[in-house]
């Protein structure tokens, strides 16, 4: 027993802290040292590119002719001169220029307007000239050098500096870091992690000896043990046997018990019975066994076929259950012979499937059902058509003008019919018989909200973009129709066809239901924000409809537009309504008092449904939010001109709006004209940026109760605007903002990904939550009980809280002036 642990525990613990100590000595410390000196390399190259930075400002000032350079120069030096960093402050720059020439150093003034070719460090470097040398090869680049501490001439030290060339002015920006600091720093580190490894070393051995000490007990409790679970196999084999079912049990692999009445039941003998595999003596219709066995973690009923000696198969009822036998795992199957009954509640179940089935089916993207698409010339004749259409087996042309610009589509049914009958010319040109413009869709999205715009739009067929926004292929209705009956789709049409409230009402309230087998099913999250949006789209379009029928026609064009979360496809369960209406210019003023009654009508009817009133008063029936499109206009000029960090956030939600009902070329020219308006206006993103930066990063900790998870994702709900605008990216959805942003190659795409998974398990964290508590007949919020969470989930919560913290880093780089 002793040589066993002194073999097995006390040799490994002595080598695992032996190779503890020479890792830490020959690969963590210099990895460390190596680290900080990484980082340090990295910061002074970032501060000088920012100063570089601050030395070109001026310059494009004086090439603009705001400033004489020489002004501007001499302004450039002042500010250059007075930078500093560094815990003490101490830290600076210098500028030369490639004579070299000390143009300004704030510590050694006497070298000032002097030639510095000559000046020599101790140990020999001419540091200036290899500044030079290094501008001149590279552009930019690192010098070892001595240089005095600080401000202090007396002390001299190894100093790393790294250079960058400004060519305008001919001048070299310069700034370095000590080489004591890190070697400070890493004696730091190395002080601590001896004083883990005492205390690790102490800890191993009170556990060898807690461990020898407990050795003999443990082998008392093993043979103990053993001795159960030789009574645990007697106890199952004595189940089996005495049960009047026919029973076997399949245990690691292969059938190690079995009773008589399954023998009966398959004429097979005992010898036989136990060489035969369970695929062979069972069947699941439609399943795989292993599979099914694969999942299993609860009693299962099945209905299933026995396969008997004689390759007859007979109708049965099988109950299937996990068991463990000293760390074996195995399965009890019990088999019950059918006649004309099936498992109790068994309809329901089924329907509870057909739900689950369907809404999986419909909870997938448009990619895999593209079809290709040949391109011809708008100017081709229909003859030439007609044979490509033949050559490529297909129904559907993409009709291209210049070099492969998309203008239409033509589908075989468009010319087939003149073509049969005699009417049409062979020589008539392509663009006679197009259809133009092209409607299409992201193949991001799901096969759900491809139905419905078909079936909006009446035709059999969409185009669709690919991640790079060009047109891939085509999807056709037909391809799609095995998914007609998925549960939402038919939701959807019902509320397209509710005449009374009390029906709205009926159908808003089975969206819990819904989505809450969508999160069931482990379905992507945007997937989900998709059909509750397309839902509640619905129910707003339908709301409007009748409220019109009730006022009577509207007196022009008008658009009925979403704001803040539903603006942006992310409506949760506990949401109050953020919306608003444009009307033409063209409607005489009385034309005003028709749209505030249909709006106040609109609002009320959506607060019945479920939808509560804004408690901001941002809905259409304030006057403020029902007005002409050029009053639009003139907001949202207001809002970006005289912007600063309070009122923006107030007014960002405006920013959000999206299309609903009625005429949508109304929000693309609002849209248009708002992107006309921020364009180069730096001060409004300053201040957005600012506004982002002042809400408060939700952090994690194991002692909290809860967390606010619409408050974690205000941060990246702000980033994501932010930088659409700035970018123009003409989304309106969180997710796809972050996507568009991330193809702008401006952003790390790593990171622009992390967040993305942030916000999309903090999405589907609130959806679960509102959804429970509202089956279960609670208040939905948007707080998460800590205690609510599994490990795992509290795990990548605190990740996901970790990772939106970073947006604030990336707002810091790139507006850091005012962040």
């Amino acid at each position: 027993m002793k040589s066993f642990f002194i073999i097995r525990i006390i040799i490994p613990a002595i080598l695992v802290i032996l190779l503890y100590v020479v890792s830490f000595s020959l690969i963590f410390l210099p990895m460390v040292e190596r680290g900080f000196m990484d980082r340090k390399k990295e910061m002074i190259m970032e501060l000088t590119n920012s100063t570089w930075s601050v030395i070109d400002e001026f310059h494009r000032e004086a090439k603009r002719g705001v400033l004489d350079e020489e002004v501007a120069k001499q302004m450039a030096i002042n500010k250059v001169e007075a930078i500093r960093y560094g815990d003490e402050a101490k830290d600076y720059f210098w500028i030369t220029d490639m004579t070299p020439v000390m143009i300004m150093h704030p510590y050694r003034q006497d070298l000032n307007r002097q030639n510095v070719s000559d000046y020599a460090d101790p140990e020999g470097t001419r540091l200036f000239i290899e500044a030079v040398k290094t501008v001149k090869e590279t552009g930019e680049g690192y010098i070892d050098y001595w240089w005095q501490w600080k401000d202090d001439s007396t002390r001299i030290v190894p100093k790393l500096s790294y250079v960058r060339g400004f060519e305008p002015w001919g001048w070299i920006i310069g700034t370095g870091i000590y080489l004591e600091d890190v070697k400070e720093e890493i004696k730091v580190i190395r002080s601590r992690l001896i004083r883990i490894t005492v205390l690790f070393m102490l800890l191993v051995s009170f556990i060898v000896f807690y461990i020898m000490r407990q050795s003999l007990r443990i082998e008392n409790r093993r043979l103990d043990v053993e001795e159960k679970l030789k009574q645990s196999r007697m106890k199952y084999k004595k189940l089996v046997d005495a049960s009047t079912e026919s029973t076997i049990m399949w245990l690691n692999g292969r059938l190690t018990y079995y009773n008589q009445p399954i023998i009966d039941l398959t004429g097979y003998s005992r010898m036989e019975m136990m060489d035969i595999s369970i695929d062979k003596l069972l069947e699941i219709p439609g399943e795989s066994l292993d599979s099914i066995l694969t999942d299993l973690e609860q009693t299962r009923n099945l209905e299933a076929l026995l396969i008997t000696k004689s390759g007859h198969k007979i109708d049965i009822v099988l109950t299937v259950s996990n068991i463990a036998i000293d760390n074996q795992h195995g399965f009890i199957f019990i088999i019950k012979e059918v006649s004309r009954h099936l498992i109790r509640d068994k309809s329901a179940e089924m329907l509870q499937e057909d739900l689950r089935t369907s809404l999986l089916m419909m909870n997938t993207s448009l990619k895999s059902y593209v079809r290709h698409a040949a391109h011809v010339d708008m100017d081709q004749n229909l003859q030439s058509v007609a044979r490509l259409m033949m050559a490529k087996q297909t129904d559907l042309l993409f009709v291209t003008k210049g070099r492969n610009e998309v203008v239409g589509v033509l589908h075989r049914d468009q010319f087939a019919l003149q073509a049969i009958s005699g009417q049409a010319d062979p020589d008539a040109r392509v663009y006679q018989f197009m259809k133009s413009p092209v409607i299409f869709l992201d193949e991001s999205r799901l096969l759900f909200e491809a139905l419905f715009l078909m079936e909006q739009q009446g035709i059999g067929y969409l185009a669709v973009r690919d991640s790079r926004m060009q047109i891939s292929g085509y999807v056709e209705k037909n391809d799609l129709l095995v998914a007609q009956q998925n549960a939402s789709l038919l939701l959807v049409r019902k509320i397209e066809k509710a005449q009374l409230l009390s029906q709205l009402q009926s159908l808003y309230d089975k969206l819990p239901g819904i989505l809450s087998i969508l999160l069931s099913t482990d379905s992507n999250c945007r997937n989900i924000a998709q059909i509750s949006t397309a839902i509640s789209d619905a129910i707003e379009k339908r709301v409007v409809e009748l409220c019109i029928e009730m006022q009577g026609e509207p007196p022009g064009p008008f658009s009925f537009i979403a704001l803040g979360s539903n603006g942006r496809e992310e409506q949760t369960l506990k949401t109050d309504q953020d919306n608003a209406i444009i009307y033409s210019d063209d409607i005489p003023s009385e034309g005003r008092e028709y749209f505030l009654e249909l709006a106040t009508m609109i609002n009320t009817w959506l607060h019945d449904i479920g939808y509560e009133f804004c408690k901001g008063k941002i809905m259409a029936r304030n006057p403020d939010w029902c007005q002409p499109l050029s009053k639009w206009k003139e907001y949202f000029s207001q809002w970006v001109s005289n912007s600063d960090p309070e009122s923006i956030l107030d007014t960002s939600i405006f920013f959000d709006l999206r299309h609903v009902y009625g005429d949508a070329g109304m929000v693309t020219e609002l849209r248009n004209d708002i992107f006309r308006h921020i364009e180069a206006n730096n001060v409004f993103f300053s201040n957005l940026a600012l506004s982002v930066h002042r809400i408060k990063a939700v952090s994690f900790s194991e002692k909290q109760e809860t967390v606010d998870l619409k408050l974690a994702m205000m941060p990246v709900v702000g980033f994501a605007r932010l930088y659409s605008l700035k970018n123009k990216i003409n989304e309106t959805n969180t997710v796809y903002r972050l996507k568009g942003i991330m193809n702008t190659g401006k952003i790390n795409k790593d990171f622009i990904r992390e967040v993305i998974k942030a916000y999309e398990f903090l999405m589907f964290l609130r959806y679960r939550r509102q959804t429970t508590n509202i089956i279960a007949n609670n208040n939905p919020d948007n707080r998460i009980k800590m205690d609510s969470l599994t490990n795992i989930e509290k795990a990548a919560l605190k990740t996901a809280l970790t990772d939106i913290s970073e947006l604030y880093t990336q707002l810091g780089l790139d507006y850091e002036r005012n962040v």
